[in-house]
């Protein structure tokens, strides 16, 4: 009898459960999304390239949870490889001259990224017409009271 009654509390908080919406939890701390990842990709798209890309693949290969130590700063990682055409190419006053140099501010580096760090490439990227992009890249969030912040400025809640 006890067994049963054990077994009715735990069925009745189950269902319960169900009944709140999956948001609802993540005031306790969601992670960031790879969703929110390839949202910041395309906002970062734009800032990067002066002409449009179509995002043929975006793919998440691996997250990870971080603690700065020496500041108790929560973060997160998302890492990820994109695939983008550019049909019209992108930054094309970046082409190189015939004899392979690139213009003043500009980066002969084949390696695109969207959110550049001291090692990518400095300055704009030639992109030819019609060519395909692959980004492998990953993106740092910071817990932000309202959500995560991401490398494009802004804060993504659930």
């Amino acid at each position: 009898m006890r067994g049963a009654f054990i077994t009715l509390v735990v069925a009745t908080a189950l269902a319960s459960l169900s009944a709140i919406p999956a948001n609802a939890f993540c005031m306790f701390g969601c992670d960031p999304t790879a969703e929110q990842a390839r949202q910041i990709f395309e906002n970062l798209l734009k800032e990067r390239f002066d002409k449009p890309g179509k995002i043929l693949e975006f793919k998440e290969t691996m997250r990870e949870a971080l603690e700065m130590h020496a500041t108790g700063e929560k973060g997160f990682e998302i890492f990820f490889n994109a695939r983008v055409e550019f049909p019209e190419g992108a930054n094309l006053d970046c082409k190189p001259d015939d004899a392979g140099t690139f213009p003043e501010g500009c980066s002969s580096g084949k390696h695109y990224v969207t959110a550049p760090r001291g090692v990518d490439p400095k300055g704009k990227q030639y992109v030819p017409p019609g060519a395909t992009v692959t980004f492998d890249e990953e993106y740092r969030f910071y817990a932000d009271p309202k959500g995560w912040k991401g490398p494009d400025g802004n804060v993504y809640s659930q």
